[in-house]
């Protein structure tokens, strides 16, 4: 068990620094450097490294509070970093090789097998950057051409893991025929469109006139590399719903997961009358336009815009259709 938050480490020949044994959070390995330069969207990770989501313009005061909750989780704590809390390489590699020695040949242990790989790169990655940030701070503000020649020998090695970690990851493009990812990509298009709506409802049928607000983004899953990134679905239980061109992963966390078919999903849209709205639902959610229902995981989803939820439905039926 760590209890300092430091530790003194010997980086090359005459030189130790001060180095973090806090968790340093980053995009690699989940989009190419300098991706965020242009954009400006952040990467939120969630619990564990190469799962998380890509923040997303909105107008939404709920959304960015929940982005600056995920974001706040990211700075270092004393109290999380002795309790465990924060994200391990180590814990996460202990847990993939359990799940493959008892993982059955597939799609579930293919992903798997691309995590395992993929968290050992990106542990050597992250440990680096912690060195790195050692050397700056002993650097400070002074130029010590020593210290950078050190610092240029790390970040070079860090560059050859940005090519490593391409090699070892699942990705979509190249896991899929043609004519299927294309469709894909066009639901992809069609989901940020649905993702945008200002509110999104998932209706508990469990308790009568409950609805959660929850929200759609453009995630990863396991360090799964894809162009557009993946349709994230979540839930007012805590599961995330990954979209995969022929199959929907069903996360309870990064190692916890099961694929379903997209062919066996039944998906569908309404357009819903204002009167049939008030009936269903509590007061305040008088403005919903639409509805979407996924009976096989019994999800029902509620959108106060109609023609981007019947495009992507409309979207996903193509898609299916390539299968």
């Amino acid at each position: 068990m760590k209890i300092l938050p430091f530790k003194y480490v010997r980086v090359t020949e005459g030189l130790v620094v001060k180095v973090t044994n806090h968790f340093m959070y980053s995009d690699f390995g989940i989009r190419d450097t300098g991706e965020m330069r242009y954009t400006g969207r952040r990467f939120v990770m969630g619990d564990t490294p190469g799962t998380g989501f890509i923040e997303r313009d909105s107008e939404s005061h709920s959304y960015h509070q929940f982005v600056r909750k995920g974001l706040a989780a990211q700075k270092p704590s004393y109290w999380r970093f002795l309790l465990g809390k924060e994200p391990s390489f180590k814990r996460e590699l202990e847990t993939v090789g359990k799940a493959l020695a008892t993982s059955e040949p597939g799609r579930r242990r293919e992903i798997l097998e691309c995590y395992q790989n993929a968290l050992t790169i990106a542990r050597n990655h992250e440990r680096n950057c912690r060195i790195i940030r050692g050397i700056k701070d002993k650097m400070g503000h002074r130029s010590n051409k020593f210290l950078v020649s050190v610092m240029s020998h790390y970040k070079n090695k860090n560059n050859q893991f940005e090519y490593d970690m391409r090699a070892v990851e699942f990705d979509v493009k190249n896991n899929y025929p043609p004519e299927t990812y294309e469709a894909y990509m066009k639901a992809v298009e069609a989901f940020t469109r649905v993702a945008s709506c200002r509110r999104i409802w998932e209706y508990n049928g469990e308790l009568k006139g409950y609805a959660h607000q929850v929200f759609f983004d453009l995630g990863v899953f396991d360090f799964i590399r894809s162009e557009g990134y993946l349709p994230l679905i979540r839930d007012s239980h805590g599961t995330h719903y990954y979209l995969l061109p022929d199959s929907v992963i069903v996360a309870r966390n990064s190692i916890d997961f099961d694929i379903v078919p997209l062919k066996d999903l039944t998906v569908a849209s309404q357009e819903l009358a204002i009167e049939e709205t008030v009936d269903v639902l509590s007061s305040h959610l008088g403005d919903a336009a639409s509805m979407i229902k996924i009976p096989k995981f019994n999800l029902t989803f509620y959108f106060n815009h109609v023609r981007s939820v019947v495009e992507f439905v409309h979207a996903l039926d193509r898609l299916k259709e390539t299968l």
